[in-house]
């Protein structure tokens, strides 16, 4: 896996990418290490070799996360590599894929967008596992009742990425 470090206006992120597409994901950390730390643990049981590229060499992906974390509203129809992907972790991916920008839907929302609407707490476990977030916006996801729930990096975070969009000051980008 090719991958890559850089620092954004809210701490050092990681991406990593396999010839399939983009396949990490790693939201803002402290530091360089706890950044890189984070992409190899989330790599689970791929074992593939590890190679480090500067971030330019992921196209726009990496001046795109910075845009994003300033709270500019940016695109990311990036191509995944969604090998080992479940069927179910696939259409909850893809269903949370769809929520626009700055909008937010409940987990009984995408269960029901998915045809499943008790699915609610094996929705919110595939958010969980999301491998590509900000591409795969499952901050966007909340409880029923509005209420900030489960992100695997923090509430905060999530708080601070749903405000990003919520900003006044966002502007459009490519």
């Amino acid at each position: 896996m090719e991958f890559a470090l850089f620092v954004t206006a809210l701490g050092w992120m990681a991406t990593g990418r396999t010839e399939a597409g983009i396949s990490r994901v790693v939201l803002p950390r402290k530091s360089r290490d706890a950044a890189f730390e984070a992409l190899v643990e989330g790599r689970g049981r791929i074992r593939t070799p590890l190679v480090e590229r500067d971030a330019t060499a992921f196209d726009s992906l990496a001046s795109r996360l910075q845009r994003f974390m300033e709270g500019h509203k940016v695109e990311f129809p990036d191509r995944l590599d969604t090998t080992g992907w479940t069927p179910f972790s696939r259409r909850v991916w893809e269903t949370t894929r769809q929520i626009p920008y700055g909008q937010t839907w409940s987990y009984g929302r995408v269960a029901a967008a998915m045809g499943q609407p008790r699915a609610c707490r094996a929705v919110g476990q595939a958010l969980h596992r999301n491998p590509v977030p900000v591409i795969i916006p499952c901050h966007r996801v909340i409880g029923a009742d509005s209420g900030l729930t489960g992100f695997g990096s923090g509430l905060e975070l999530k708080q601070t990425l749903l405000r990003l969009e919520s900003s006044a000051g966002a502007t459009s980008l490519p």
